[in-house]
C-alpha cells in the first residue's frame, strides 16, 4: 500500500512539472512573438504579413508541449508550407542574405538559408535543446549546387534526422543520399561534418559574417536566443 502511495504521489508531481514546464515554454512564446510584433509585421509590410506572424505564434503556442519528434515535424511543415521559395537576388536583391523568421514570414518567401534559420530558432522557443540542432552546409548532389539544411542529433553519436526545405519528410542523413555533408553550426560552435556523431570542432560560428549579422538583427527585434 506504501508503494502504491509512493507510485501515485510521484505521478503526481511529474504531472504537475509537466504542467509547469508547459505552460512556461507557452509564456516564452508568447514573450518572444508577442502582439506588438504582429502589429508592426501589419505596419511594417501588410496586414497578411501581421496574420502569418500570428499563425506562427500559435503554432508555437500548440506544440510547445508536444514530443520532439513531433515538434520537428510540425515547425518543419509549417514553413515548408507557409514560405514560398525566392532566391536572394530576386527577394532581396542580394547575392545571399540570410533572413529573420520575422523577415522571412513578413516578406512572404526565402531561401533554403531562411527556412533553416526559422526552423532552428523556433525549435530552440519551443524546448528542443540548441545543442541537438545544427545548421548544416551541404552540398546538393542532383542540383550540383550548395544547399543548407536543419539537422537534430537525438544523441550525441546519432546519425542526425534532416529537416529540409526540398522535401518534407524528416530523414536519417544515412537515407539523403543526395545530400553531400561540408560544415555545420550552431550558437555554441562549428564543425566540420561526418554522416555520424558531432564531427572535428573547428571553432567559433561568429566569425560567419552572415551569422553574426543576422543575430544582430535578432538582437534587435530582441528574439536571439
Amino acid at each position: 500500500m506504501k508503494l502504491k502511495r509512493l507510485t501515485i504521489a510521484l505521478s503526481g508531481k511529474l504531472f504537475w512539472s509537466s504542467l509547469l514546464i508547459s505552460a512556461t515554454l507557452v509564456a516564452d512564446v508568447n514573450q518572444w512573438v508577442p502582439e506588438d510584433l504582429v502589429a508592426r509585421a501589419e505596419k511594417e509590410y501588410d496586414y497578411s504579413a501581421g496574420r502569418r506572424i500570428e499563425d506562427w505564434r500559435r503554432m508555437m503556442e500548440r506544440v510547445a508541449n508536444y514530443p520532439e519528434d513531433r515538434k520537428l515535424e510540425e515547425v518543419n511543415y509549417f514553413f515548408n508550407k507557409r514560405v514560398p521559395f525566392y532566391n536572394d537576388d530576386k527577394h532581396w536583391g542580394k547575392i545571399d542574405y540570410w533572413a529573420t523568421p520575422y523577415e522571412a514570414l513578413g516578406t512572404n518567401g526565402g531561401d533554403c538559408e531562411d527556412y533553416v534559420i526559422a526552423k532552428y530558432y523556433t525549435l530552440s522557443k519551443i524546448g528542443i535543446d540548441v545543442s541537438k540542432l545544427r545548421i548544416t552546409y551541404v552540398k546538393a548532389v542532383r542540383l550540383n549546387q550548395a544547399h543548407m539544411v536543419l539537422t537534430y542529433f537525438p544523441t550525441p553519436d546519432a546519425i542526425p534526422l534532416v529537416l529540409d526545405n526540398l522535401i518534407n519528410q524528416i530523414r536519417p542523413a544515412s537515407k539523403r543520399p543526395d545530400l553531400d555533408p561540408v560544415y555545420s553550426f550552431n550558437a555554441n560552435g562549428m564543425w566540420l561534418d561526418k554522416m555520424k556523431g558531432q564531427g572535428i570542432l573547428l571553432g567559433d560560428p561568429n566569425k560567419l559574417d552572415l551569422w553574426t549579422d543576422l543575430r544582430v538583427r535578432m538582437n534587435n527585434l530582441g528574439m536571439d536566443l
